[in-house]
């Protein structure tokens, strides 16, 4: 006979109103978990008729959550299952689309009508029926809810579930549940590479529409036709939501770090994932998971973003897309062509320590060459199959390669993290800033002091928003037009435009003030060494303080980090809420000291 383990876990099942359910989401008590849970992936008709069916009445699917135990957590649910639908409840109240035409009538519930009233939301029409607004905010939606202790809990919960759906790809499911160091560097990794990178692993349900990608019909934050893969062609849009670009990433990093060279196979995948059950299996996930820990993750992303922002730099110069530079001609995708143009210049760059001499020759190197390069069709991929093409690859672009002068990870190109903290600074809006520059936009091109003040005491504010906060204020990055066209006027500096960010750059300015960018650079060092900053708040901010590249621009990054204890310029302490930079009182001073103390 074989006794079970009694439960550790309390499950409670109950239903709850959409109005209820609805004021939670309002007080931000839904938490969506990243280690695990998809993006928002649904399309507009598969909400259409999820809310179809609750106009109707008819019984939906449970919605999983999960409740801490921890104090901490109080109050908050993980979604375990059920992140799509909550989301398209949500939506529709809010009049982000509608159904056979009609939208939600906002005066229905108390708390959609006090965000009408106060501008927070708009009402659209035509309306809804008032009886079928009723039967929505009515409904009652069925939630099992789970209290646990600890995430791996979760993950086990999350896997078993969803093991016996073909709702989640392959990748999805390897993932979900998978907490070693291979699949920490995977997320971390593809998260960079598609731009929807957040400070933390948990974010609340009402912000993952900022870092999801815009489906058909559907707005979200990341536009689907910006993400590196689409717009490079390697993979269709489709396949992105299905997470093959972290499929494309685990391969490319098991190469990567793998000696001897793994073949690139479905079920080796599995492996590494820890998702394969037998010795040989686990064999391999150890060897995966010892050789990421050996670099750790932080070099491995360094190192793949090292070679990609080489790539994106060559692919911007050229004017095409990676296919129709490898082809003549825009495949449907190319994701082992890619695999092969981006390990031959991770073999040039990091193995070998190499850099480009020559860009315009390396482009015609590439020109044409997917030709000689014949990837395999299907899902099996030979380890020395693989090896010979990216050696081959590699042969043929050497010769545009040289030398890498000293490399100092403090100056390299930035293309892809400059991306990842401009959007990341729409969901952590309080741990980002952004200067145009240091001199006033008064024509007489003279450095502003004050406004580099308040670059120092905004770092105090971000130190200050809790411990452990890390964040960054850039200088060369205009977020307005207004400021942007000044500076054009002024210097006649053509911004680049990423998102609604404008990269002005700051070589304009040392230029202006007859200063090299060496000499820019340690002239503001000296100025932080200077100022009213706190200890050890100005060593660390002089210390890290960086010169990096965005294609042609240089900007200065400026880093805070949470100290021991709350930071100060000049006596004074501040705190950022949300972008703006608030002084605190000293009859505030007791809750800000206690919050440090308690690591809160």
């Amino acid at each position: 006979m074989v006794e079970t383990q009694k439960a550790k876990q309390d499950l409670t099942v109950k239903g709850e109103s959409v109005e209820r359910i609805y004021g939670n989401y309002q007080a931000w008590r839904y938490i969506v978990n990243r280690r695990y849970q998809r993006k928002l992936v649904w399309t507009l008709d598969e909400k259409r008729r999820f809310i179809d069916s609750i106009i109707n009445g008819y019984p939906v699917p449970i919605v999983l959550l999960a409740e801490r135990r921890a104090p901490a957590g109080a109050g908050q649910f993980e979604i375990i299952d059920g992140m799509q639908r909550l989301n398209a409840v949500f939506g529709f109240i809010e009049n982000e689309y509608a159904v056979n035409g009609y939208y939600f009538d906002l005066n229905t519930m108390a708390e959609s009508k006090a965000l009408l009233d106060s501008g927070e939301l708009q009402q659209r029409e035509p309306l809804l029926s008032r009886d079928a607004c009723v039967q929505i905010a009515s409904y009652t939606v069925p939630l099992s809810i789970y209290e646990f202790s600890g995430d791996e809990d979760v993950d086990e919960v999350f896997r078993r579930i969803n093991s016996g759906r073909r709702k989640l790809s392959r990748q999805e499911l390897r993932i979900a549940g998978s907490t070693g160091h291979f699949a920490q560097a995977v997320r971390y990794i593809a998260a960079k590479v598609r731009g929807d990178v957040s400070a933390s692993d948990e974010l609340p349900l009402n912000e993952m529409k900022k870092i999801s990608i815009t489906n058909r019909d559907l707005s979200y934050g990341i536009n689907v036709d910006e993400v590196f893969w689409i717009k490079q062609g390697v993979l269709t849009k489709e396949q992105v939501r299905e997470s093959r670009d972290e499929e494309i990433i685990a391969d490319i990093l098991a190469y990567m770090l793998m000696h001897p060279k793994p073949p690139s196979r479905s079920e080796v995948l599995d492996d590494f994932f820890g998702y394969s059950e037998g010795e040989a299996q686990q064999h391999r996930y150890e060897q995966i998971e010892l050789a990421t820990q050996k670099i750790t993750t932080d070099v491995a992303a360094a190192d793949f973003q090292r070679v990609l922002d080489q790539l994106k730099i060559t692919l911007n110069r050229s004017g095409r897309t990676l296919g129709q530079l490898l082809l003549g001609e825009q495949p449907p995708r190319a994701p082992r062509y890619f695999q092969v143009v981006f390990l031959a210049l991770h073999k040039l760059i990091v193995e070998q320590n190499q850099e480009v001499v020559d860009q315009d020759q390396l482009i015609k190197l590439i020109e044409g060459s997917g030709k000689q390069i014949q990837v395999p069709e299907g899902g099996r991929w030979g380890a020395e199959d693989r090896v010979n093409l990216v050696n081959g690859a590699a042969g043929v672009y050497s010769t545009v390669f040289g030398p890498a002068r000293a490399y100092d990870p403090a100056r390299v190109r930035w293309i892809t993290q400059m991306e990842n903290i401009l959007t990341q600074s729409y969901t952590e809006q309080a741990a980002y800033d952004f200067k145009q520059g240091f001199l006033r936009l008064d024509g007489r091109h003279t450095f502003d002091e004050d406004s580099f003040d308040k670059i120092l005491k905004t770092l105090a504010g971000i130190a200050n928003i809790r411990k452990g906060v890390r964040g960054y204020v850039l200088v060369g990055v205009a977020d307005t037009d207004a400021d942007a066209s000044r500076v054009a006027q002024l210097y006649g500096v053509d911004a680049k435009m990423f998102e609604r960010f404008y990269i002005t750059g700051v070589e304009h300015e040392a230029k202006a003030l007859g200063k090299s960018l060496d000499e820019l650079f340690m002239e503001l060092t000296t100025r932080i060494k200077n100022s009213a900053l706190s200890e050890p708040l100005k060593d660390y901010v002089a210390r890290n303080v960086k010169s990096v590249r965005y294609y042609d621009k240089t900007i200065f990054v400026f880093e805070a980090h949470a100290q021991e204890e709350p930071s100060n310029f000049g006596g004074v302490f501040f705190v950022r809420h949300g972008n703006k930079l608030i002084e605190i009182p000293p009859k505030q001073y007791g809750d800000l000291f206690r919050r440090f103390i308690a690591g809160m």
